[in-house]
């Protein structure tokens, strides 16, 4: 689909400051997991280039001062239902340019749209994240046509296994996977590394990534026709559609946390090298909203009938003791106190106590008499 109005460098370029992710995922790659949040993600990328790399890894200009732009819109949303593993999906609408000394071309569609899910699979020394990711492209490149290439324009299925640790510091993480393409193109291995800086509201990261073909297209041999599109639709750019293709790329990005839900990240890189890819920079970033599904959710207590108390009822404690150990081991056992001991009294004592009773029963028999005898008229 072809555009009136063409796309000025100067103005994509103040565009892509405001929005954009890294160019190998429209969600960050080092991976966090907060359970039951929500986050929507609006970014682009905006990519310029004038040469590309040779099948021999030459940095070889466009002839006739031909050029290739590429600006893409990405809509993300990744949820965290669980503290383990998350989903997530975007659709990117992509808007190229394509010059050359006949024709300026120009192609803005929704091009293509993915869904994925990443998990914890270690966390201990160090953290290990399986990432699966399904694309489908929503229009694909026509070799007989005359619209400027926007995306690659095949499905592709992507894994990646990627390791990461916060060092406090500083947080590192790297990346090595798996790319199927269909159509017969070359199946790609993705990798990275990257490091990130900062804790509080600003932070600031680097990341080297790339990517190598592992297999050989199946239209390498034959690439007339593959060839004779890109010279005269794509300006002679590699940036789709080269058989083989391999990439070292940059980037550079720095990140404000505006408030508790919204963040704002600018970025940047150029390529260092590649074989039948597009040499040239890339400058973005990206606004993300994250929504904390557990905000203002607080559990009314309970009143009960009868009662001003605005306490919650507590539900009678039972002990669980159904696990099959002989509970009577833990009862307390009575305990028997220690019987007081008579202490023992001798023969003699026991004479005299005897004598000093007998003493004592006379005595008062005698004050008795004695009364008597007083009380007689």
């Amino acid at each position: 689909m072809k555009i009136a109005n063409n796309l000025q460098p100067c103005k994509l370029l103040i565009l892509g400051l405001f929005l954009s992710s890294s160019p190998v995922l429209a969600l960050d790659n080092y991976k966090e997991f907060k359970r039951d949040t929500w986050e929507f993600e609006a970014s682009t990328q905006y990519f310029s280039s004038q040469a590309n790399y040779s099948s021999g890894g030459e940095n070889q200009t466009l002839s006739s001062g031909n050029s290739y732009q590429l600006l893409d819109f990405t809509f993300a949303t990744r949820y965290v239902p669980k503290s383990r593993w998350s989903m997530f999906a975007w659709a990117n609408v992509g808007n190229s340019e394509s010059k050359n000394s006949v024709a300026t071309r120009t192609n803005s569609s929704l091009n293509e749209g993915a869904a994925g899910v990443d998990f914890l699979l270690y966390d201990e020394k160090f953290q290990l994240i399986p990432e699966f990711v399904a694309l489908m492209p929503f229009e694909t490149i026509d070799p007989l046509s005359d619209a400027v290439a926007n995306s690659e324009g095949v499905v592709q299925v992507r894994s990646r296994l990627i390791a990461q640790k916060n060092f406090n510091a500083f947080k590192g993480y790297g990346w090595l996977g798996f790319t199927y393409r269909s159509d017969g193109r070359s199946f790609l291995m993705p990798w990275g590394v990257g490091a990130q800086f900062g804790n509080g509201k600003m932070k600031w990261g680097a990341e080297i990534f790339g990517y190598q073909s592992v297999s050989e297209d199946s239209n390498a041999t034959d690439s007339a026709v593959r060839t004779a599109y890109i010279n005269a639709v794509n300006a002679g750019s590699f940036k789709f559609y080269s058989p083989n293709p391999s990439l070292i790329d940059t980037l550079g990005y720095a990140t404000w946390a505006l408030s508790e839900k919204w963040t704002l990240q600018a970025n940047g890189g150029v390529t260092l090298t590649g074989a039948n890819s597009a040499a040239g920079f890339h400058v973005g970033g990206f606004i993300r909203y994250t929504f904390d599904m557990t905000d203002g959710y607080v559990q009314e207590p309970e009143r009960i009938d009868g009662d001003l108390s605005s306490e919650k009822k507590v539900q009678e404690f039972k002990e669980n003791t159904s696990d099959e150990i002989d509970q009577s081991l833990f009862e307390a056992r009575p305990t028997k106190r220690p019987r007081k001991k008579k202490p023992q009294i001798s023969d003699e004592e026991l004479q005299q106590r005897e004598l000093q009773q007998q003493l004592d029963n006379t005595e008062f028999e005698v004050e008795l008499k004695s009364n008597k005898k007083k009380n007689r008229p």
